[in-house]
């Protein structure tokens, strides 16, 4: 998919597996004591390679493999959407090689995840890994873990570059977090966490010039995203919210840029908040939103509170969402 002057590509997986385990990358930051390598070494065991079972003469040639993360409380892992792609159901490769089928229990292709269930008794040990709670600033030391290449899970360490990217084009709903951490094929649904071993994101995609290796410019879904999604996969009930307005990017110029209200839904939440076609959204929550994916990521995080600021005859205030 072009994005501007590079390519984006949903991490995919073009070469045959083999087994094994390895850690590596140009980052020290998490690996300078005894206590950190230990915490990584935890979390890797937390993320397995994910084998979809694709319908006969559908495999995607392109990535036949990716990634899984194992959650606490519950085991449920949680993967990139992408991966799945047409598969009826998916198998996960444990560290020591053994290959047990896993349910598919949710997919939801606006924010590029899916959730899966793998038996209990036969699943991957250790507690699973915490959601973070909220985004590392940048500069925040980081590892991501996946099955880059198939060639078994493997580590690479960078910081977080930025967060709340969103309007990239991947996908519908976007909160990214973006990593110089090396993300290669293959570790699409891997984590992304922080020195304390906390999930901090679900590894997605990367922007490249050309080819499809890794620059140091790569994306993760934000916990807080995944952590609504997981939730609404937990409940069995629909998590979407929306704003109920139609929404257009104000052109460049020397004004603060949002998204133009162009029509209000009577009954929903931009009408019950007193939103008026021709305000001018600039922020939620604090976050500026400039895209309608960028805006409809920060209305799904699972912090998000609805605190709009707005543009209305030349003057900025702010509006609560009641959602």
């Amino acid at each position: 998919m072009a994005v501007g002057f590079g390519l984006v590509i949903c991490l995919g997986l073009g070469v045959p597996s083999v087994l094994g385990d390895q850690t590596h990358g140009s980052g020290d930051a998490l690996a300078a004591s005894p206590a950190a390598l230990e915490t990584l070494s935890a979390a890797r065991h937390q993320v397995v390679a994910l084998l979809p079972d694709w319908p006969e003469g559908k495999v995607n040639a392109d990535e036949p493999e990716g990634s899984a993360v194992r959650l606490a409380p519950d085991g449920l892992l949680v993967t990139a959407d992408h991966v799945l792609g047409r598969a009826a159901g998916a198998s996960v490769r444990l560290v020591d090689g053994r290959v047990i089928p896993a349910e598919i229990v949710y997919r939801d292709a606006e924010t590029d995840l899916a959730v899966l269930r793998a038996p209990r008794a036969e699943a991957v040990s250790g507690e699973g890994l915490t959601l973070s709670a909220r985004d590392p600033v940048p500069g925040t030391p980081v590892c991501a873990i996946g099955n880059a290449f198939g060639l078994g899970v493997s580590v690479s360490c960078g910081v977080i570059s930025a967060q709340g990217r969103g309007g990239i084009g991947f996908n519908a709903i976007e909160d990214f977090l973006q990593t110089d951490a090396a993300v290669n094929p293959g570790a699409s649904g891997g984590a992304l966490v922080d020195a304390r071993g906390r999930l901090v994101g679900i590894l997605s995609a990367i922007y490249t010039k050309s080819g499809d290796g890794d620059i140091g410019v790569n994306f993760a879904v934000s916990a807080p995203l995944v952590q609504r999604i997981v939730s609404g996969a937990r409940a069995g009930t629909s998590v979407r919210r929306s704003l109920g307005a139609h929404l257009r990017a104000t052109p460049l110029g020397p004004q603060r840029p949002g998204l133009t209200i162009l029509d209000v839904a009577g009954d929903g939440p931009a009408a019950r908040a007193g939103l008026r076609v021709g305000d001018v959204l600039l922020a939620i929550d604090g976050w500026p939103v400039r895209t309608v994916a960028a805006l409809r990521g920060r209305l799904e995080r699972a912090d998000a509170n609805g605190k709009l600021t707005l543009r209305r005859d030349g003057s900025e205030l702010e509006i609560m969402l009641r959602f």
